[in-house]
């Protein structure tokens, strides 16, 4: 390990080092337009306290660590809802809901989708993984069974 390196990860460490982190852009902010299909590698996600950034309030969130065309990447969506006026509900956000269904290392694919006559939208998440072969039965030749013969029944 170089000098330069000792120091920069002493400085890590004592927290005097500001990494600019790399967020997930799904929707272009000027267009309003979802900014394609992102194609993700699932690497962590843990509970963060975080800020509302319209209202400015605290509200508790889930930063979640991708990994795009090789970089590490975030997404910190809210983990509730929120009702009309802005304040959290008791029900998950559509993120958190969707992620439920995949595990630490596997690939998803993200979007933008928008909801027809609002300007508001949600992230759409789906799977890329193909079943494992334990999955999928192979039959031999010689596992033929024949049907019954109805007189036998």
């Amino acid at each position: 390990m170089t000098k330069s390196q000792e120091l920069y990860n002493k400085a890590k460490e004592e927290g005097n080092i500001d990494e600019k982190k790399e967020y997930i852009k799904f929707k272009d902010k000027d267009t309003g337009q979802g900014t394609g299909e992102h194609t993700l590698k699932f690497i962590k996600d843990e509970q963060t306290d975080g800020t509302n950034y319209r209202t400015k309030k605290p509200e508790k969130k889930m930063r979640y660590t991708f990994e795009e065309n090789g970089n590490t990447k975030f997404y910190e969506p809210a983990i509730f809802k929120k009702d009309p006026d802005g304040e959290e509900t008791k029900e998950l956000a559509n993120f958190i809901v969707q992620m439920n269904s995949f595990d630490y290392g596997e690939t998803i694919k993200a979007h933008y989708e928008p909801i027809e006559g609002t300007y508001k939208g949600f992230i759409k998440v789906t799977g890329t993984n193909t079943p494992k072969e334990e999955e999928i039965p192979i039959i031999q030749e010689d596992d033929f069974i024949p049907d019954p013969d109805p007189k036998d029944m």
